[in-house]
């Protein structure tokens, strides 16, 4: 049986202040697929199908290598899969139509009952 454990929760307002990017404050430890909502309250968002770009980013080398590049949607439970194994950390480019925004990440878990 599968199920999620949330580990990201947090809101918000581009509409206040841009913002180029943003670093995800959490360390993912060879977390290959991730549960990732993001919902936006902007009126213009409604006409858009996805929220931005979602780069992995490798922590164990120096500066920041980026594994993989990804494009999210706005949705709710969109599933991301990253190819590459180990510790990374996740950045999000919003796109600018995004306004006051609730991103939430959850980790997928496996639970064998017998």
């Amino acid at each position: 049986m599968l199920s999620s454990q949330l580990v990201f929760r947090h809101e918000y307002r581009w509409d206040l202040k841009k913002a180029q990017s943003v670093l995800i404050p959490y360390l993912f430890d060879n977390d290959a697929s991730l549960v990732i909502s993001i919902e936006s309250k902007s009126k213009l968002a409604k006409n858009y199908q996805t929220a931005g770009r979602l780069d992995q980013i490798l922590i164990d080398y120096p500066n920041k290598l980026v594994a993989s590049s990804q494009v999210v949607g706005l949705a709710k439970n969109y599933q991301v899969m990253f190819p590459q194994q180990g510790r990374f950390q996740l950045e999000f480019f919003p796109y600018q139509f995004l306004g006051k925004t609730l991103i939430s990440i959850s980790r997928i878990t496996e639970f064998n009952e017998e």
